[in-house]
């Protein structure tokens, strides 16, 4: 990376390059935090899983998935928004500023709106109820990680950076965990350790900022936080909708009162296919800056082309021995889940085209309310097709697994079909 001298300041600023080679570097960066992100999880699951029982496993998987829905609220595009509004101005270290200043106050006035939502959900949901300060903590948790400036980093194309502020804070998680949790009595410490994690790793962030590229929050005013949360509106409703069916299904469960080991066993497949996911995240992500920049349809194709076939091969494999996964991540005791996860399997062969085509294809070139009509149609069917189950009494797993399943490969289609028309209107392909 090569630096430039900004002849208004003389702060020598780091030049960001388009090129392939950068997009390589960074989705190696990213494809180390993702193994953190997602690999750590895996290495906690079967220790949580047999400490905490099938009880306090479900008590900490439907939490987990309640406080995705409210770091969707927290974020509010902000990220998606902030890397592209970054990535544009990657010179202007005033800019930059303004830009995190901006997200910073908008995500405190979301956190406000999170906050009265959960307090409602946990006098309302059963499950919560009975355990509020686990609930309350999980909500600390959550709201400090949403202040991470991971959109600035992302934008000036330092992933690296993240990659290593990421795994050392997260690595510390890991190991208090392991240390600390030793009976499902303790469930407390682990959201807040977590949330003890993303505290320091919100200091470390800023400091790096503030010494390497003499960026931080900006003062800012009323109006241009307004802006901020206009402007990042189409990208939440995206990011939302798409949040909603990932995790919809674990909270109505606890809803239509599904019995614990099937959550867990829901749970434990859907944290294998996060897992999974991960392998690719990377990728998307480090593709949506370098299509900002420059719209490289040839790259979005061979990704697609390589990709796709060894995603399916990787879920045929996994589908084989499902039976031993599942005595690995859980235990004898939830063995007899494994054909939740077999069921699911198959919606990896639909999230990789779709983390490909969504923000780094659609989104980044100009048309993230396309983007937003796409995962909201989708979220939408899928949760009427759930509640409908529901309330006639037919919420079971099977349908779960075909809604979950159905929805993936619909939006799919829907993706591949907006990214041809974006991509044709930028005259990227004939």
């Amino acid at each position: 990376m090569k630096k430039k001298t900004n002849p208004r300041s003389g702060i020598r600023l780091f030049k960001i390059s388009d090129d392939r080679s950068v997009f390589a570097d960074n989705t190696f960066a990213l494809g180390v935090m993702q193994v953190v992100k997602y690999v750590f999880p895996l290495i906690t699951l079967p220790y949580l899983a047999r400490v905490l029982g099938s009880d306090g496993y479900a008590l900490r998987a439907y939490v987990v998935a309640y406080m995705v829905f409210m770091q969707t609220i927290l974020d509010y595009g902000f990220s998606q928004y902030g890397t592209k509004a970054v990535a544009l101005r990657a010179d202007n270290r005033k800019a930059i500023s303004e830009i995190s200043g901006n997200a910073y106050v908008a995500k405190a006035v979301m956190a406000l709106v999170a906050g009265c939502i959960t307090i409602v959900a946990t006098v309302s949901i059963p499950i919560m109820r009975s355990n509020p300060l686990f609930v309350a903590a999980s909500f600390v948790s959550v709201v400090l990680k949403a202040l991470l400036p991971d959109f600035v980093l992302q934008g000036l194309q330092d992933m690296r950076a993240m990659a290593v502020r990421y795994a050392g804070t997260q690595t510390l998680a890991l190991a208090l965990i392991f240390i600390l949790i030793r009976s499902s009595d303790q469930i407390l410490l682990v959201p807040v350790i977590e949330g003890a994690a993303s505290l320091i790793a919100v200091i470390w962030s800023e400091a790096y900022l503030r010494r390497r590229y003499e960026i931080k929050p900006r003062c800012v005013s009323l109006r241009d936080v307004l802006q901020t949360i206009e402007k990042s509106t189409p990208l939440f409703l995206a990011v939302a909708a798409s949040s909603f069916m990932a995790n919809t299904i674990t909270v109505l469960m606890g809803v239509f009162s599904i019995d614990a080991l099937t959550l867990s066993c829901w749970s434990i497949a859907s944290t294998i296919l996060a897992g999974i996911q991960a392998m690719w995240q990377p990728i998307s992500r480090s593709l949506f800056p370098h299509m900002v920049k420059k719209t490289d349809y040839g790259l979005v194709r061979k990704l697609l082309l390589i990709g796709t076939p060894i995603i399916g091969v990787l879920a045929v494999a996994i589908g084989a021995m499902s039976d031993s996964v599942m005595m690995v991540m859980g235990g004898s005791e939830y063995v007899e889940g494994s054909y939740v996860l077999r069921g699911v399997l198959p919606t990896l062969i639909f999230s990789y085209p779709i983390s490909i085509l969504g923000y780094p294809v659609i989104g980044a070139l100009g048309k993230p309310s396309w983007l937003s009509v796409c995962v909201v149609a989708t979220g939408l069917s899928q949760f009427l097709v759930l509640m409908v189950a529901g309330l006639s009494g037919h919420f079971t797993i099977e349908i779960i697994i075909a809604a979950r399943v159905g929805s993936e490969a619909l939006l799919c289609l829907l993706e591949a079909f907006m990214a041809m028309r974006v991509l044709r209107s930028k005259r990227a392909i004939p």
